[in-house]
């Protein structure tokens, strides 16, 4: 079942993420309210080859990926939901990228993740600006931070 259900294995690798820490990966949470916003960089290299292609990932030296995760909780559930997210990626010289996220859906119930990939040098420190919108006529919420990843 797990060969040939993507959406499993991509469940499992985000369930997983936390482990991959010494692998180059962080993760980190902004509490806003009721809202959780859940949101961690990976070098691509480290997906599992079924869940990347699941997702039209390329998995490649130098490539990572952003995922960005929105719950809300309600009573003592937290329920999944549907983010709007832009930003750029750049370096601490000021040359920045423009990211271009897609939303998925992981599994039928289980929630989404909005994902956009990058480039990226070894241990080059490397700034995010991500603007997350999670609440209808609410303002965007801006997420800054700085990740370095690795080249193994």
């Amino acid at each position: 079942m797990l060969q040939r259900n993507p959406f499993v294995l991509l469940l499992l690798l985000i369930c997983l993420l936390p482990l991959t820490a010494q692998a180059g990966q962080q993760g980190n949470l902004r509490q806003v309210g009721d809202y959780s916003i859940h949101y961690d960089v990976v070098p691509t290299a480290f997906l599992d080859p079924q869940v990347a292609q699941g997702y039209g990932i390329t998995r490649s030296r130098g490539q990572g990926l952003l995922r960005i995760t929105v719950l809300k909780k309600e009573g003592e559930q937290l329920k999944p939901v549907r983010a709007m997210v832009s930003g750029q990626v750049g370096n601490l010289a000021g040359q920045t990228n423009s990211l271009s996220f897609r939303q998925v859906e992981v599994g039928q119930d289980e929630g989404y993740s909005t994902l956009a990939t990058f480039r990226y040098s070894h241990d080059e420190p490397l700034r995010f600006n991500l603007q997350v919108g999670y609440a209808a006529g609410q303002p965007s919420e801006e997420l800054h931070f700085i990740r370095r990843l690795y080249i193994e």
